[in-house]
């Protein structure tokens, strides 16, 4: 894991050096996702923002909390917040309109029956946009968040490991 990370990190790390880098604008704002387990959804509200760079790319954050608990095999979960560095791509198509994906990948906790734990993860998603004006965005898009565990945590893998979606509403330049 700590390999995939300073990977990303010297990646984008040359992407930002490059020298026809242009800065076209930046947005933010709030997000609001729901996943699907074998155990029931989990409902998440969070928010990030990010810096538009030669109109296509973008670098930022984001971060989620759950809005309820699940019942799991292992116990009742609590609480789960994660966090992390979001490097995404996405191009017009129509006016208005486009489409991309991006990758957050980051570190959270959770509780489960009071004994709190952490995670890292990486998190794929496929979204598409739609641009209501030049500085209000909307998008909406589908997502699996892998992650990763210590070998003696009380959840496995498979138990936070889950497909979503997610909406966004969104302020600033695209």
């Amino acid at each position: 894991m700590k390999k995939l990370l300073t990977l990303v990190f010297v990646f984008l790390l040359s992407t930002i050096s490059a020298d026809k880098l242009k800065a076209q604008g930046g947005f933010g704002g709030v997000h609001a996702a729901s996943e699907f387990s074998n155990n029931g959804n989990l409902l998440l509200i969070g928010g990030g923002g990010a810096w538009v760079i030669n109109s296509n790319f973008y670098l930022g954050g984001a971060g989620y909390g759950g809005s309820n608990s699940l019942a799991t095999n292992s116990g009742e979960l609590n609480s789960i917040g994660y966090g992390g560095f979001m490097f995404g791509y996405f191009n017009e198509v129509k006016e208005s309109i486009r489409i991309g994906g991006d990758i957050l990948a980051g570190s959270g906790g959770y509780t489960i029956d009071d004994v709190e734990e952490e995670f890292f993860f990486i998190e794929p998603n496929i979204k598409v946009w739609y641009s209501v004006n030049s500085y209000m965005h909307l998008s909406a898009g589908v997502y699996y968040r892998i992650a990763y565990l210590n070998a003696n945590a009380i959840l496995n893998e498979q138990d936070l490991s889950n497909f979503g979606i997610k909406l966004s509403f969104n302020f600033g330049k695209l």
